[in-house]
């Protein structure tokens, strides 16, 4: 039974109920990624995206210490109107939920508080932008994203294109490995840098949905969970690895002199990253979203299909 903090628009429970496609959509982007009106502009166009291919979207966010499954067009209001007035929202990981809802704040979901409302929700494909992971000098902060905890625990499918290039790669592939999450390129067999489309580090090769929907069988039957679909950018937006690296530590000389750290830490970065690089960090984080949104709907037909 769902805590009665939860709301699941009607739309999102007929598809639970005839059991139709459904993608889960994170909302720190909302809430921390993106300027109003940037936000729910994209909002819209990841929404359509997925009703252009009859699948339902299940946009997963806090609001006054409600919880909202999919957001019916009063609720997308009155989001709107909160981010246009610039009221105070925090970022919320699955750890943050209890207090949240307590508290009756308001605030955008991570990828792991996202994973976790999607499968209580019973939705099992979810698109985001880039995993978190471990942190650039871990080593000193022990800075590593819970979004590779849940991943290890919640049988949940998470499309995005890669993780994050302001961490740590080798290490976040070494976590990720160490807690059995398989991480498979779509059609790629370099694990994608969100802004890159390729790298030097090598992963297992998906094919096509009807051989994904076969392996999440297969993969629950042996008792899998989370699993890490790497869409890579489109290569028309790839941004060149040698110059993101070379802003990346500056950004982090930056975070460092002003003591910034914790959840405010990659905001920050990738502030600093998108004025870097005058907006085209932006855009292309923009076209990665909407590139997994449309894998994801792919991805959640052919699990319909193949009764997985």
């Amino acid at each position: 039974m769902l805590p009665a903090s939860i709301k699941i628009a009607p739309s999102v429970r007929e598809a639970l109920t005839e059991d139709k496609p459904i993608v889960a959509l994170e909302s720190t982007v909302l809430t921390h990624g993106l300027p109003y009106p940037e936000n729910i502009s994209i909002l819209k166009t990841l929404e359509n995206i997925l009703l252009s291919q009859d699948v339902t979207p299940a946009t997963i966010i806090v609001l006054d210490g409600i919880i909202y499954i999919g957001l019916e067009e009063n609720i997308q209001n009155k989001l709107e109107q909160m981010l246009k007035n610039r009221e105070n929202f925090s970022k919320l990981g699955m750890r943050d939920l209890p207090l949240a809802i307590t508290q009756k704040r308001s605030g955008g979901t991570t990828v792991s508080s996202t994973m976790l409302l999607a499968h209580l929700s019973g939705i099992k494909v979810f698109a985001t932008g880039g995993i978190g992971g471990v942190h650039r000098n871990w080593e000193n902060s022990l800075d590593i994203s819970s979004d590779l905890i849940a991943l290890s625990r919640i049988p949940v499918i998470v499309v995005s294109a890669g993780c994050k290039a302001i961490l740590d790669i080798p290490a976040t592939l070494e976590v990720l490995e160490t807690l059995a999450i398989p991480v498979l390129g779509w059609r790629t067999n370099s694990f994608p840098l969100f802004y890159t489309a390729t790298s030097d580090y090598p992963i297992e090769r998906l094919n096509d949905t009807e051989q994904f929907a076969t392996f999440w069988k297969n993969h629950l039957a042996f008792q899998g969970k989370g699993v890490l679909i790497a869409n890579p950018i489109p290569e028309e937006y790839s941004l060149p690895p040698e110059m993101l690296d070379s802003i990346i530590n500056k950004s982090m000389e930056q975070a460092h002199i002003k003591g910034i750290k914790g959840k405010e830490l990659t905001p920050f970065l990738l502030d600093f990253i998108a004025q870097a690089t005058k907006g085209e960090s932006i855009k292309a984080n923009l076209a990665l979203l909407k590139n997994n949104v449309q894998l994801a709907a792919e991805l959640a037909k052919s699990l319909i299909n193949k009764g997985s």
